[in-house]
């Protein structure tokens, strides 16, 4: 009788910074998967194979491939479009999720959006060797992304551009980026500030990303 070789799946570890900063609050979750849990109280947001098909499937398989299971979605919406009140949820959390974005800044001001002052965004995003296919591209400046914001930068834009499908790594991330990008908003948003919390070279997690975690002050306007 031939052997049965034994599928072995993997859960990769939940990241201690993100306890530390978010145990005890409520948030989202944007791009889940089984395999990468964190293991906070969050609602998950991410596509559905109503609204995109073709990247649902594709994102299930990994899923399955790697751990046997799927990541349940509470929220079908894109990650730039929230179904979710202003000021409604402590943090959003999002894991190798920004660089598949095609407007980058454009996400960050709908997150910031739904997050109460005092509450967070938590990311983690891919460093430059961590796919192979972005090793031989130059990484993304900031005013790639202003140009984008300004332009309104769809999907469709960047499928064009890119020559290749939907929901592809847009941005190469570096560490001068992810600083750039706070300095950025604060310059331009005068109602709300972004204050850095925390910054990981080396994400606590898998360990091929880094990590930055922003406060967000939302200033009253005078009585």
């Amino acid at each position: 009788m031939p052997r049965q070789e034994t599928k072995e799946y993997r859960i990769f570890p939940e990241s201690k910074l993100a306890h530390e900063i978010l145990d005890g609050l409520e948030g989202i979750e944007i791009g889940p998967a089984a395999h990468n849990p964190f293991g906070l109280k969050t609602r998950t947001v991410g596509l559905s194979a109503e609204n995109d098909a073709l990247d649902y499937e594709y994102y299930e398989q990994m899923q399955r491939e790697t751990c046997g299971a799927v990541a349940t979605i509470d929220l079908a919406a894109d990650a730039a479009s929230l179904p979710l009140a202003d000021n409604s949820v402590d943090f959003v959390l999002h894991s190798h999720v920004w660089e598949h974005l095609p407007n980058p800044l454009h996400a960050l001001d709908e997150w910031v959006r739904v997050v109460r002052s005092g509450g967070f965004i938590f990311a983690i995003v891919p460093k430059r060797d961590a796919d192979p296919n972005d090793r031989s591209r130059p990484v993304t400046p900031l005013a790639e992304w202003e140009e984008h914001y300004v332009r309104k930068t769809t999907y469709e834009d960047r499928i064009v551009e890119m020559k290749g499908p939907a929901r592809s790594h847009y941005t190469v991330f570096s560490p001068a980026l992810l600083h750039d990008v706070g300095d950025w908003f604060n310059r331009t948003h005068r109602a709300v500030r972004l204050e850095r919390v925390a910054y990981q070279e080396t994400d606590d997690k898998v360990g091929n990303g880094h990590t930055v975690v922003w406060r967000v002050r939302k200033i009253e306007p005078p009585a």
